[in-house]
């Protein structure tokens, strides 16, 4: 039974996590399935590169469950290179908005994310966050999602900026990386947004967390929890499937369960729905394991 703290990872599509989290015998096509067995929950990452066609989206939908929820980032073409410019980003923001309407509109979208680059600072951008805002093209509250803003340069950690997070409803994402402090500030008492980077010496993902910082952060998360309706916790931490590892003793930790725990998930069912059996067929588990 889903709970309303989610914790999943960054990404699903990853083929390092074959073997370390993916059955041997799985390819791109049975991910999705698989994953979503366990988790409740999924940040797509892709849609950061590109803006996805919209029957890559529809099919996100059909490859879920129903109580299933995503959240997206939007496409480093709006957060990066236009850095939130209304004049050059509106056109980009409505065409990645129509490919997410099936997500939107079978309620399977948590959240946007907004995830901006280290060289979007305060005193040069801010005007630039708060235009975007208020030409955001949809009712949020009518399509029923949030809106989740993620920063990476240390002028934003000022009251300022929280209090104009909470006036607009906007949830700050909490960030556990090198750049900037741990801060589990909730800006939206509706929903909370937390990301596990790691802490890499050459690059962040490249971290597994220990048993005793997972212990330690599941009780600083505990106050989050106490503080937010709904709290999305995400691990992006995706080397060698340490994001898998660490997201599901998180789960643990905070005394949930996932889904279905890894071990005892239907591969044979997986097969079927993929296409690479047919439906028809009977076998063991352990066949492909």
């Amino acid at each position: 039974m889903r709970s309303n703290i989610l914790i999943g990872t960054s990404g699903w599509g990853y083929n390092e996590w074959v073997g370390p989290f993916y059955p041997k015998s799985f390819n791109s096509k049975d991910f999705l399935l698989y994953y979503s067995q366990i988790y409740y929950t999924n940040e797509i990452n892709t849609s950061f590169y590109n803006i996805p066609s919209k029957w890559v989206v529809i099919s996100w939908v059909k490859r879920t469950p129903n109580d299933f929820f995503f959240t997206a980032k939007l496409p480093k073409i709006i957060t990066h290179k236009y850095k939130l410019d209304i004049s050059n980003t509106m056109e980009h923001l409505n065409s990645f908005l129509d490919a997410f309407d099936p997500l939107i509109q079978s309620k399977k979208l948590l959240s946007f994310l907004i995830q901006l680059p280290p060289s979007f600072t305060k005193d040069e951008h801010f005007n630039n966050l708060r235009e975007f805002i208020d030409n955001w093209p949809q009712e949020r509250k009518e399509q029923n999602y949030y809106l989740a803003v993620e920063f990476r340069h240390d002028s934003w950690m000022d009251n300022q900026v929280f209090e104009y997070l909470k006036k607009k409803k906007l949830t700050y994402c909490s960030v556990v990386e090198p750049l900037l402090p741990p801060r589990m500030d909730v800006t939206n008492p509706e929903f909370a947004y937390i990301r596990f980077h790691g802490y890499g010496k050459k690059i962040w993902f490249d971290y597994c967390f220990s048993d005793e910082e997972i212990k330690q952060w599941a009780i600083k998360i505990q106050e989050v929890i106490s503080k937010a309706k709904i709290v999305g916790v995400y691990f992006n931490n995706h080397f060698s499937g340490y994001a898998t590892k660490n997201s599901l003793s998180m789960i643990k930790e905070l005394g949930l369960k996932p889904r279905i725990e890894p071990k005892h998930v239907n591969l044979l069912e997986i097969k079927k729905e993929s296409g690479k059996i047919s439906k028809g067929q009977r076998s063991i588990n352990d066949f492909f394991k």
